[in-house]
């Protein structure tokens, strides 16, 4: 076990707000206990964020901090945010002052500002952990002054300043993601192994436009006798696509559901994957090598998700469908030079492995570990 002086080490993470932001945390946790069993852990986040349900259903031990977002936000909100930032890191302070870690990781949203801020005050080295090719806000302020910031590729630098430290590592995916195999997942989820999987997700909120466009392929899909389909509707959009098409339509070749909870055996199962260009979704991918079909959402900030699809469709690892080009055709046309084109697909698959980062939680748990020790 890795200590410093005979003390336990202790690390703090803070992030939330979205998926994205969480489970990256949660890898990396998962990562340093796996390498030092006796580290100390405390997760730092909001009390209306995902975080607060997510992070204490992991089993770490979660603490709240007031914070709130600033960007886009009329003026009245702003000052409102800033007055909340402001409390935040106060109460940040504080935590810190009770945990006393040696070494903070912060992985986006808006709560990782007050609390990072907190660290760099009290000279507590902090890092950060930026899952897109495009930096959030918060991210691009804070890495002048941390210890270091962990990027998904090589094409991020470009958008930092020039002083900012960065480690190239990926971004951290959850082992059950990386170890879950194929055969195991085909049998937990029911499906064929003689049968290709197309596995489609809109993402925990769901996607309507990526909704619709399956719905109306779904019949043809489901004809064809060499393919499944793993349909991922979110909550929202389940009611309407099991009115329209239930299990029953097709057993055993389309299964439906608002979500999949074990999205490991999904993405285990999966030989093509249709859905947005989150950054977690793209690392989740890559790791296990499958091409994909992707609709990056026109609603995130900065359209960050179009530059993370652009990346894997400039690699050879994706084709892209612009949601305003998006229909029920042209993603079939899609699906099927993947489906019809072995070469293509391998080629596709080669590629998306390359840019998988398997390794990337352990790399930055042993980093935050190594900088803990010092």
């Amino acid at each position: 076990m890795l200590r410093q002086g005979g003390r336990t080490l202790r690390v703090l993470l803070t992030g939330g707000g979205t998926g994205g932001h969480i489970y990256p945390a949660l890898a990396v946790a998962e990562e340093l206990k796996r390498i030092d069993p006796g580290v100390e852990i405390l997760y730092v986040g909001t009390a209306r964020g995902l975080e607060a349900d997510i992070v204490p259903r992991a089993g770490l031990p979660f603490r709240v901090v007031s914070s709130a977002g600033l960007l886009g936000k009329s003026p009245l909100r702003v000052l409102t945010g800033l007055a909340r930032a402001g409390k935040g890191f106060w109460e940040a302070m504080a935590i810190l002052g009770e945990f006393r870690p040696q070494v903070v990781l912060g992985t986006g949203g808006y709560v990782s500002g007050p609390v990072v801020l907190a660290a760099l005050f009290r000279r507590i080295p902090s890092f950060l952990q930026e899952q897109n090719v495009f930096p959030g806000f918060t991210n691009r302020v804070l890495s002048r002054y941390v210890a270091g910031v962990f990027v998904p590729f090589a094409e991020a630098r470009r958008h930092f300043p020039a002083t900012a430290r960065l480690f190239i590592t990926g971004n951290p995916v959850r082992r059950q993601v990386l170890e879950r195999g194929r055969g195991e997942a085909q049998r937990a989820l029911g499906l064929s192994p003689q049968r290709k999987t197309v596995y489609i997700v809109g993402g925990s909120r769901g996607a309507k436009r990526v909704v619709q466009a399956a719905l109306t392929i779904l019949p043809e899909l489901a004809r064809r006798p060499d393919v499944q389909v793993l349909f991922s509707t979110g909550a929202e959009y389940f009611p309407e696509v099991a009115e329209k098409w239930g299990e029953g339509a097709a057993p055993n070749k389309v299964i439906c559901r608002p979500f999949f909870y074990d999205a490991e055996n999904a993405l285990a199962a999966a030989d093509v994957v249709v859905g947005r260009a989150g950054a977690m979704t793209i690392a989740e991918i890559t790791a296990r090598g499958l091409p994909a079909v992707l609709i990056p959402s026109p609603n995130v900030a900065n359209d960050h998700q179009t530059k993370n699809a652009a990346l894997l469709a400039e690699k050879g690892a994706a084709l892209v469908l612009p949601e305003a080009e998006l229909s029920g055709p042209r993603l079939l046309d899609a699906l099927s030079a993947l489906l019809d084109q072995p070469d293509r697909y391998h080629k596709m698959a080669e590629q998306s492995r390359k840019m998988g980062r398997p390794d990337a939680a352990a790399t930055i748990a042993r980093r935050l570990l190594e900088a803990a020790r010092r």
